[in-house]
């Protein structure tokens, strides 16, 4: 234990008003430091009853209103950056008969989206059926709170083979355009993809592994760096389910995955800061 800490404690010592701990800990050092042993006996009763703050009790107060100070702040962030991804989230519509309405020109089709429509995405492929064109309506409850525009979609016939809404209720596709009969006797057409939940299974592999690593090779870890290392996936799992809930099939798994992420760094951002708190807190505890 270094002297400077023991010199700072003994003061508490002579009055009695350190922890049981902290007077252990004095009691076994002096008995093999001469140094602190001298600085002991010659201390007298008036030299402690000063009211001047201790040089260590400064330094851990002060050290405890940063950490603290850093946990609110990371508190507020992740909060914020939560919120910022439930609200801003896109939520997909499933189709309906009411949810578009179409018209065409000659060269022209028309889509004209329901009013709780306030987002229409797009995916372009070339695969089984030709030039396909895979379309979303969804909403985020941004949208619905600042209010969004009327969506009307207007595409050129002679660019797609094929025109499909992909949220069909039952995972499948609707077809909404299809002159050649492309997709007739097909089946259920553009599947999602359940990629979230492989991750999620991995996420929750990888936290149960960090719990036995916490309990065997790492066992000597404080319980800090164990609740650092079990959170990180753990954390994961928490943003997908706050995303995606229990639905984890995704047509767009790579804007989805960017949502999770940014949920997932703002939740280990806060379990991360406050257990560095504590972590202090408990390290300069007299």
């Amino acid at each position: 234990m270094d002297c400077n800490i023991i010199k700072d404690l003994i003061p508490l010592y002579k009055e009695g008003i350190s922890s049981k701990e902290s007077k252990k800990l004095v009691e076994e050092h002096i008995k093999t430091c001469k140094s602190c042993r001298d600085y002991y006996q010659s201390l007298d009763d008036d030299e402690v009853t000063n009211n001047q703050p201790l040089e260590f009790v400064s330094q851990s107060i002060e050290k405890n209103k940063k950490n603290r100070s850093r946990m609110i702040g990371s508190l507020v962030f992740s909060v914020l950056l939560i919120v910022f991804s439930f609200l801003t989230n896109p939520r997909q519509i499933d189709y309906d008969k009411e949810l578009i309405k179409s018209s065409s020109t000659d060269d022209k089709i028309i889509y004209e989206f329901r009013d709780d429509v306030t987002r229409i995405y797009t995916d372009y492929a070339n695969g089984e059926y030709g030039d396909t064109l895979y379309i979303d309506g969804s909403y985020s409850y941004l949208d619905r709170i600042l209010g969004g525009e009327k969506q009307v979609l207007t595409l050129d016939k002679k660019d797609y083979n094929v025109i499909l809404y992909n949220n069909n209720g039952n995972k499948a596709a609707k077809v909404l355009y299809d002159p050649n009969g492309n997709t007739i006797n097909s089946g259920s057409l553009s599947l999602p993809r359940l990629i979230f939940a492989f991750y999620a299974k991995i996420a929750l592999c990888l936290f149960v592994l960090g719990l036995i690593l916490s309990f065997t090779i790492f066992r000597k870890w404080d319980k800090f760096k164990k609740i650092r290392l079990v959170s990180l996936p753990l954390s994961y799992v928490i943003a997908t389910f706050l995303i995606k809930g229990y639905d984890l099939a995704s047509f767009h798994p790579v804007r989805d995955l960017g949502f999770i992420l940014i949920t997932a760094l703002a939740i280990y951002l806060f379990i991360f800061s406050t257990s560095q708190y504590f972590e202090e807190k408990e390290k300069y505890k007299i």
